[in-house]
């Protein structure tokens, strides 16, 4: 029995017990009226009467007292149970506490251990060949027949993380809002970007939710999506996908793409943002692709955010996301 039903029925009994006890005094209070009725008349017909009232009464005080005892071993009994369900509680909030401490140490000394050997590592690229500025191209969907979400949040959120990092200059953020698959050809040309990040709601069927003319749902398939990129990849070094059940579209884009992040479920809004947020954070210090997806997920344990498993990262085959990088990397 879980501890919320325990503790229900901890209350139950206890209101039982309370209600028989007023049962109790309404019958005791029939009895001092009814002997103070005899001690006040000489009528036999009136004495008996009374007699009667007074013998009902510690009856049924007698019936009350034995149900009410019956109720106080129930009592000890649902207490014991409490009892044991929030010692059970408190066991598995400390097994959690200490799986959530171990992960998190885990996740420290595997950044430990990546810094370590990037520095020990020469690095395998052409740091000359560095874009003095990346394009990020954000773009955002929130159809008025869907549930709203905070994308302007999840935004400002990333724009105050880059404006923090080191190579704050290095990164031209551009958003585009209620985005429709007409505007894709349009924005892509236009900004050039070296990172494409789609931000709204997702389907079950790996389709991206996009917007019509009217501002309801339009989406646009994972194929689609794919051909878009391979027409587009000219630029394009990274698409992150911050929609739900979105590491369908994320896998199949490395076909033409080095990196793709995708989520394998529903994510909450604040999940996104904070993965997100960190994700650009790393990069504006100069980390490369897989160094800042490692610091989203541990950015979620650390905000104990719930979501750290849903975020996938997906690179073409033969690519190690470790050697990406897309502004001057931090070498100590």
């Amino acid at each position: 029995m879980s501890t919320t039903l325990s503790r229900n029925k901890v209350q139950g009994l206890e209101k039982e017990i309370a209600n028989i006890e007023t049962d109790i005094g309404k019958e005791q209070q029939k009895m001092r009226k009814a002997l103070e009725a005899i001690q006040r008349t000489k009528n036999f017909t009136t004495i008996k009467t009374n007699q009667k009232k007074m013998t009902d009464a510690q009856t049924k005080i007698g019936k009350l007292k034995i149900k009410k005892a019956d109720k106080i071993k129930l009592l000890n009994r649902a207490l014991e149970q409490l009892k044991k369900s929030e010692e059970k509680d408190n066991k598995k909030a400390r097994e959690t506490d200490l799986k959530h401490t171990k992960t998190i140490t885990s996740e420290l000394k595997k950044q430990q251990r990546l810094s370590k050997d990037l520095s020990n590592q020469s690095i395998s690229i052409n740091f000359e060949s560095l874009p003095e500025k990346i394009n990020v191209l954000f773009l955002a969907s929130n159809p008025s027949d869907q549930s709203s979400l905070r994308l302007d949040h999840e935004i400002r959120a990333i724009q105050e993380k880059i404006r923090a990092s080191k190579h704050r200059d290095s990164i031209n953020l551009q958003s585009r809002w209620a985005v429709r698959s007409s505007d894709l050809l349009q924005e892509i040309n236009e900004v050039q970007p070296h990172i494409i990040h789609f931000s709204g709601h997702g389907s079950s069927n790996h389709d991206i939710v996009l917007e019509t003319t009217e501002g309801n749902t339009k989406l646009l398939s994972k194929e689609s999506v794919t051909q878009l990129v391979k027409t587009m990849s000219d630029s394009i070094r990274v698409v992150i996908f911050n929609n739900c059940f979105s590491s369908g579209q994320a896998e199949a884009v490395t076909q033409h793409i080095e990196c793709a992040i995708g989520m394998n479920e529903a994510i909450y809004d604040d999940a996104a943002r904070e993965f997100a947020a960190q994700f650009y954070s790393a990069i504006g210090f100069g980390k490369s692709i897989q160094d800042a997806f490692n610091q989203g997920k541990l950015a979620l344990d650390l905000a104990g955010i719930a979501g750290e498993e849903i975020p996938e990262l997906y690179t073409q085959d033969g690519i190690d996301a470790s050697n990406i990088f897309l502004v001057q990397p931090n070498i100590e």
